[in-house]
């Protein structure tokens, strides 16, 4: 006889429901963006998985032995969809399809003990006793698969770190963007594993309890979590996928299109956070630069160092000596601002960098100890990329970095090296005419710095520099406040302290802070001393704090 009750029924129906809608999706609808169809085959095994829990609640597959050839170990299948969800979702698919086999290998164990423990049932328990199916579903099944959960768990908490790690060009608030959302959800399941964990410890540590309804709240709240992940994953896939060709036609559009062939393109795409601190680059740090020695040596401190090089040099063309000059470098042979250590000129023709010069091709070598080219510098490395700068179709210079490592250099760096030549190229035309750049209204990086202030406060560090906010969002500091100054009307000082001011103002006049004394108010909210707090607040609104809370008694409402 079956045994229903109003939970098990409620849980069954809604992991029927669950499964029909995502089935709905992905055999329907048929789901074409891969990371959307991982979710949902992700959500769809989990159904599974509860509705196998449940049947044994309910005693129907004790009814119906038939249903139980149809149980596989979904609970070990579950946290590697979800790993495969992850890694599509951040475009780490390689480091998925590397570990995949090995993270399917208790899955499949259990699928061969599952087989067995199958054959058992219908040759009447011949070949394992009762006790011991039951252990193996029970014990075994439930404890391995729930360290399998934590073990999964930091395995993709280190994916998403690492993909965080990797937009280090890119702003805090960029990078948030980019993962909030899927942290959401692996923070929910991590909370979802530890309800399950205290779940099992109850049942193990309390010798009256016994059944599979102490389960009910933990199947429910998965349940919950699941309908919700449902209900707001698809719009947010669809998002995120627009977005995504957005930024590639966004890239596309950028020219560099007319700079590369399809197959230079797609590396550079395969490296867009790069790609996009570099353009972001030579879009603001050179404002105030106005001498050519200024802009090589900028590029090569602001702009390689981004590739994490050993070495590199920038040479220029001297004409009437037919020579490569060390213009700029960066590494070991940077001695002190515009200044190179031991400068060296080298032929057109001769060396690796010379021969560059004279054919106007890229040289990727990949062991340069072979090369009888190779000329030592400051000293001997093993593997060398050389581009060629030109100006307005004229051969001009040659950017070249040097590694202690063989076969250091990539397709990766080629490009990423060429643009950084076509770039320089337009920098020092741009230069030449005495072309500046424009700040208008709708300037993204001012919008950022206010999102910064607004929405995570960061004028309460009393430490707060320009230096360090235009590093965070990947401009120059001359730019970020030229930027400031133009579009607020205040320099950066003043700018921040604005932002004090205003919750200083909001807390002064608000009942929940009558008690607080008025320079503790000023400190949180960032001022690192008295003289400055009270010398700021005066300049901005003609008044004292104290004259301020005298004249304003709870007013507004703090922001």
């Amino acid at each position: 006889m079956l045994n229903w009750n109003l939970y098990n029924t409620s849980i069954f129906v809604g992991a029927i429901g669950l499964l029909v809608l995502v089935a709905y999706h992905t055999f329907i609808k048929k789901t074409q963006h891969k990371t959307s169809r991982y979710f949902f085959w992700f959500l769809m095994i989990t159904a599974i998985a509860i509705l196998q829990y449940i049947s044994f609640d309910i005693r129907l597959s004790s009814k119906y032995r038939a249903i139980t050839l149809f149980f596989f170990p979904f609970e070990f299948l579950a946290p590697v969809i979800f790993t495969a969800f992850t890694c599509a979702y951040l475009q780490k698919e390689k480091l998925f399809k590397k570990y995949k086999y090995y993270l399917l290998i208790p899955f499949v164990a259990f699928f061969l003990i599952y087989t067995v423990v199958k054959i058992n049932v219908f040759v009447d328990y011949s070949i394992l006793s009762r006790e011991t199916v039951g252990n193996i579903r029970m014990e075994w099944n439930e404890n391995l698969a729930l360290l399998f959960s934590f073990v999964i768990g930091v395995w993709n908490y280190r994916i998403i770190k690492s993909y965080e790690n990797s937009l280090g060009e890119l702003s805090y608030l960029a990078v948030i963007r980019k993962t909030k959302w899927l942290k959401n959800i692996y923070g929910t399941l991590i909370l979802l594993s530890v309800f399950w964990l205290m779940t099992l410890l109850y049942i193990k540590t309390n010798a009256n309890v016994s059944g599979n309804h102490n389960y009910y709240p933990l199947w429910i709240a998965y349940l919950a979590c699941y309908y919700v992940f449902y209900m707001k994953s698809s719009a947010h896939l669809q998002k995120i996928q627009k977005e995504k060709n957005e930024e590639e036609t966004a890239f596309s559009l950028s020219g560099l299109e007319t700079m590369f062939e399809p197959e230079a393109l797609q590396v550079l795409r395969q490296n867009q956070s790069q790609v996009i601190a570099i353009l972001s680059y030579f879009a603001t740090s050179l404002f105030d630069k106005n001498k050519t020695k200024e802009v090589l040596w900028d590029i090569l401190e602001n702009c390689v160092s981004k590739l994490q090089l050993e070495d590199c040099v920038l040479y220029l063309v001297d004409d009437k000596r037919q020579v490569l000059q060390q213009e700029a470098a960066f590494g070991d042979k940077k001695q002190d601002a515009f200044e190179i250590h031991k400068p060296k000129d080298i032929p057109i023709g001769k060396g690796i960098v010379g021969s560059v010069a004279q054919t106007g091709n890229y040289e990727l070598i990949k062991d340069a100890s072979k090369d009888k080219r190779y000329i030592i510098d400051d000293k001997a490395r093993l593997s060398e990329l050389a581009v060629p700068i030109y100006i307005e179709g004229t051969l001009k210079g040659v950017l070249d970095a040097e590694h202690s490592q063989r076969n250091f250099f990539t397709e990766n760096h080629l490009y990423l090296f060429q643009l950084i030549a076509k770039l320089t190229e337009k920098k020092l035309i741009q230069l030449h005419q005495k072309k500046g750049i424009s700040i208008t209204d709708d300037n993204s990086y001012y919008k950022e710095i206010c999102a910064l202030m607004e929405e995570e406060k960061r004028y309460r560090d009393p430490e707060i520099k320009l230096a360090t906010l235009s590093k965070e969002i990947n401009i120059s500091a001359n730019y970020l406040s030229q930027v400031i100054n133009a579009l607020s009307g205040h320099n950066f000082s003043d700018f921040i302290n604005s932002y004090r001011i205003k919750e200083i103002k909001s807390k002064l006049s608000h009942p929940a802070f009558v008690e607080y004394p008025v320079l503790s108010i000023g400190l949180e909210a960032g001022f690192n001393s008295k003289s400055a707090f009270y010398n700021s607040f005066k300049k901005h609104t003609g008044m004292s704090p104290t004259v301020f809370r005298e004249k304003h008694p709870y007013e507004s409402q703090f922001i």
